[in-house]
């Protein structure tokens, strides 16, 4: 149970570029909609959506290439 949970260095590398790519492109999406400060919460939260299926997909290959 301990290793699902555990963050390595490249989690925190892809959690971080999630995030602020993701905070970016709301920033920039909010200047052309009016709504800054919602897009870039928005950005925020898709980018460590992203990072987090990032990281799983990263997880499951490595694990699957343990049993082939």
């Amino acid at each position: 149970m301990l290793e699902k949970t555990e963050i390595t260095e490249e989690d925190y590398e892809c959690l971080a570029k999630g995030i602020a790519t993701g905070v970016g492109i709301g920033v920039l999406i909010g200047i052309f909609t009016g709504n800054i400060i919602f897009t870039f919460a928005l950005g925020g939260v898709i980018g460590i959506l992203m990072s987090l299926g990032c990281s799983f997909f990263r997880k499951y290959k490595k694990g699957s290439k343990k049993i082939i």
